[in-house]
């Protein structure tokens, strides 16, 4: 991950593995991948996975199953009731990442993500409103722009609660992203009726409670 809107997955995860681990392997490693943090680790429910991808939870958990066992990702408990997941860097043969033809002219072959069109790509806003951290109305055309954007997002769509995003893209700006996403994945997996006040101010509560540890 480049630190803004772009996050990076193998070459040799399509080259090689993609036919095995089937289009819903793909996407549900693209989902870990958008999520991991500097240790290439993520805490997303499955049931987050799944509302993301538009997948039922067995339909995951058996995607999950497939990358664990060709060794893609290692899974581990966290507690009784949490996992957390660790992309593991496949091995390549030589070439196999190779990929460049006469359309990528400006891409060496080995590096089809090059500095250039990230660089490029990361400051691209085209005809959207730009985002005002200090105005309380959200664009009803927002598109996040920047990681910490993204982020929020997510936050707030999982809590639905999109008029605190101002105050959830200062989160993502204070917090690292694998804390906030392990705050937003347990405080969605509490039933309804056992939430006290509403569920974004669990969140709160729970990141709260990471953060001083």
């Amino acid at each position: 991950m480049d630190g803004g809107q772009w996050y990076w997955v193998p070459k040799t995860v399509i080259q090689r593995y993609a036919v095995s681990i089937g289009p819903i392997g793909i996407a549900v490693y693209n989902v870990l991948a958008s999520m991991a943090d500097k240790q290439q680790e993520c805490f997303p429910s499955q049931k987050y996975i799944a509302d993301r991808l538009g997948y039922s939870r067995a339909t995951v958990n058996k995607a999950l199953k497939v990358l664990k066992d060709y060794g893609l990702i290692a899974v581990n408990k966290r507690n009784r009731y949490h996992l957390s997941y660790r992309l593991i860097e496949p091995t390549c043969k030589p070439l196999e990442t190779e990929m460049s033809t006469g359309r990528n002219q400006d891409v060496m072959p080995g590096n089809t993500n090059n500095n250039q069109t990230i660089r490029i790509n990361n400051h691209i806003v085209g005809n959207k409103k730009q985002l005002n951290p200090s105005g309380p109305v959200l664009p009803a055309e927002f598109q996040p722009q920047t990681r910490e954007e993204m982020v929020a997002s997510d936050i707030a769509v999982g809590l639905k609660d999109s008029k605190n995003m101002f105050r959830f893209i200062n989160l993502a700006k204070k917090y690292p992203e694998s804390l906030l996403r392990r705050a937003l994945s347990e405080a969605k997996e509490i039933p309804d009726d056992k939430i006290r006040k509403s569920r974004t101010a669990l969140f709160n509560y729970l990141l709260a409670r990471y953060a001083q540890k």
